[in-house]
């Protein structure tokens, strides 16, 4: 019997086996609220920071860099650039009023995140 369990190191095991990133993704954007309560960006933003913290391996902070990049050298952080992808260059979480604004911000940060991931993977093979 398999069975999905989120431990207090935000850390989803099934079968003793660590879940990666992708499927982390996929349960952010789609299973959210089972895992949290109503889903809210920044509870995303928590449940994403909790995982990699626990991975270890300070992903978050290359995909950083990569937005930054990504948006000329801005100095936001990423979880605020994903936003300005969503809405529009002056979006705050204060432009987050209805559960589709949570949703379709939540669903720009986990694609964001595939995409960098899936840009890293062809270089990590280069090494």
């Amino acid at each position: 019997m398999s069975r999905i369990c989120v431990h207090t190191e935000a850390v989803m095991v099934r079968d003793n086996a660590s879940v990666g990133w992708e499927e982390f993704l996929w349960h952010v954007d789609h299973r959210l609220g089972l895992y949290v309560g109503r889903p809210r960006y920044d509870r995303a933003f928590s449940a994403l920071t909790g995982f990699d913290l626990a991975r270890g391996r300070g992903e978050l902070a290359v995909f950083q860099e990569w937005m930054t990049a990504r948006h000329r050298g801005s100095s936001l952080a990423f979880w605020s650039l994903a936003l300005a992808e969503t809405f529009g260059d002056n979006a705050t979480e204060d432009r987050l009023v209805s559960d589709d604004d949570h949703k379709r911000a939540i669903s720009t940060l986990c694609r964001l995140l595939r995409e960098f991931f899936g840009q890293q993977a062809p270089m990590a093979d280069q090494h």
